[in-house]
């Protein structure tokens, strides 16, 4: 935020400088303009009048768009007002101005008919005349619209000004947002961490509370009670593992410190696919397994690699609306790898959505399965810890084909855990 509020303070600094720097560029061009057109207006006056005009002092600037001429002799207004517009209009098309000449007589500016000269625009130059008492001939010419015609010659500019400030209108929001998001954040680290507490502690108080009575003689003599107590404390463990589940998902941007250890990798999916298979047989699931003969030993987290699979294996049954389900779960050795395949046969992933599956929060929409529930963690869950092991995770997929996900283990990489 410090370093993009410095980089917004330079860029409007350096849009400053710059229309400053063009304003005044362009202001002196338009000045050494106006003083060659005057000079030419007044040697045209002089040889039509047969004049010999001051070598030094003879155009003179009175403010910003106000000149004064100093000629040496009568000047007839209309044969001025002539070289005027002929030599102005060569400098600019259609370019304003208003002149005036001073009568030494009546000590008085005679208005020539240009721009639409006003009494207020009159007494405005009739305030300036007593400074110019030194003066006997000279005519004025002021330019009314010389901010509008260096606004117009500085437009790059004030379009590169608006879009700084349309960056720094984007910024603010952008740090609005990140602040907003943060302070969220901070909300949901602090609701996860109440939430394991109160999950926790009475899970705890039913899970010892069952095994005293599991253990208690009058429940070992009744058949019924001691099944049902057992089937309190499985329950308990079952509910106490599904929150620690929970909780590492919403948890999934931690840093998880891995508990390596060393795993037979094909007894280790048996015996997850065996605790799964009540599971499966009520949501009409198989799983065909493809494991090699050859023991494969590796070292992972046993919690979080377990973790992986279920995921996985979750949204295998979860978006599949077929009466028959089949995943098949596969183990190949590919030169320096093991690749772990899990392939279903459900509604598959469109090349769109297949790029963004891992992105945290992100959910394939599905308009025909409605039980599809989530929170697009999962996913995000397993790249993570996959990639904390130091392997690699690939998805294949067709509409209406399955999804098969290919977890890569390094074999290299992972002799050195």
């Amino acid at each position: 935020m410090i370093l993009g509020a410095l980089a917004i303070f330079g860029i409007i600094v350096l849009q400053v400088y710059w229309l400053v720097m063009a304003w005044q560029i362009k202001d002196r061009e338009f000045n050494e303009r106006i003083n060659i057109t005057l000079r030419k207006v007044a040697e045209n006056l002089a040889i039509k009048t047969n004049t010999k005009l001051p070598k030094t002092g003879l155009i003179k600037k009175l403010s910003s768009n106000e000149y004064l001429v100093n000629f040496n002799d009568m000047i007839p207004p209309d044969i001025l007002e002539d070289y005027l517009v002929r030599e102005l209009d060569m400098l600019k098309p259609d370019l304003k101005f208003e002149y005036a000449v001073y009568d030494c007589f009546t000590d008085d500016l005679v208005y020539g008919n240009c721009c639409g000269v006003t009494e207020k625009t009159k007494s405005s130059l009739l305030k300036k005349l007593p400074g110019e008492s030194k003066y006997t001939y000279y005519f004025i010419v002021r330019f009314p619209d010389k901010r509008l015609f260096l606004l117009s010659n500085i437009k790059l500019f004030i379009l590169l000004g608006l879009f700084a400030i349309i960056v720094i209108i984007a910024y603010v929001y952008a740090v609005t947002s990140l602040y907003e998001q943060r302070r969220l954040s901070e909300l949901q680290k602090d609701f996860v961490d109440n939430m394991t507490h109160e999950f926790k502690t009475p899970l705890t108080s039913i899970k010892l509370a069952s095994e005293v009575l599991y253990n208690h003689p009058a429940i070992n003599k009744d058949n019924k009670l001691k099944k049902y107590t057992g089937i309190i404390s499985q329950q308990s463990d079952k509910l106490t593992s599904h929150i620690e589940r929970l909780l590492d998902l919403i948890r999934s941007d931690k840093k998880f410190n891995l508990k390596f250890e060393t795993i037979e990798l094909s007894s280790f999916i048996k015996n997850l696919i065996s605790n799964l298979e009540h599971e499966l047989k009520l949501k009409n699931t198989t799983v065909n397994l493809e494991l090699p003969s050859k023991t494969i030993y590796i070292r992972a987290d046993k919690y979080h690699f377990n973790n992986i699979i279920l995921n996985i294996i979750d949204n295998a049954i979860k978006y599949n609306n077929k009466n028959d389900k089949s995943i098949n779960i596969s183990i190949k050795e590919n030169r320096n790898e093991y690749l772990l395949s899990i392939k279903d046969n459900g509604t598959g992933i469109s090349q769109e959505n297949l790029k963004n599956i891992f992105k945290k929060f992100y959910r394939v929409q599905k308009d025909n399965i409605h039980d599809a529930k989530g929170f697009g963690l999962g996913l995000y869950y397993v790249k993570n810890i996959v990639k904390l092991h130091g392997w690699d995770i690939d998805v294949k997929s067709k509409l209406g084909e399955g999804t098969e996900f290919i977890i890569k283990i390094n074999i290299a990489k992972n002799r050195k855990k």
